[in-house]
């Protein structure tokens, strides 16, 4: 239920230093106001939008107008639409999703995050919950 000011509603993990440092430049490329980014674990939020806590561990989670749930790189995609400084992406995104490769670049980038020059790095449980 993205609130009329804002167009997408995004879902990171605040216990984890790569998503917060993600979540807060995209606050800062924010600048039209359509992002109403959360922290997963802001209470009751993942209830109020029907997102399971297991889902939303994995991948960013972002709610649309159209109250669809996009996660991993289609929500980034979503996210790209309405940051401009982000469009540059759009074609990237849309064509790695279009071949079948966007969630496993997502999820390879995720488990392998500490190899991104971002401080902090918190391990996410894998494909079999370990």
């Amino acid at each position: 239920m993205p609130s009329d000011e804002h167009k997408l509603v995004v879902f990171y993990d605040g216990s984890c230093p790569f998503c917060t440092f993600s979540a807060t430049r995209l606050k800062k490329l924010d600048w039209m106001n359509n992002l109403q980014i959360y922290d997963l674990y802001t209470p009751e939020v993942l209830q109020k939008y029907h997102i399971p806590y297991e889902e939303a561990i994995l991948r960013i989670q972002v709610i649309n107008k159209k109250q669809e749930r996009k996660e991993g790189l289609e929500a980034l995609l979503e996210i790209s639409k309405f940051i401009p400084s982000l469009c540059f992406f759009l074609p990237i995104f849309w064509l790695t999703i279009k071949l079948g490769l966007g969630t496993k670049i997502y999820d390879w980038i995720a488990r392998n995050r500490f190899l991104f020059p971002v401080p902090g790095y918190c391990p996410i449980p894998d494909d079999k919950g370990k």
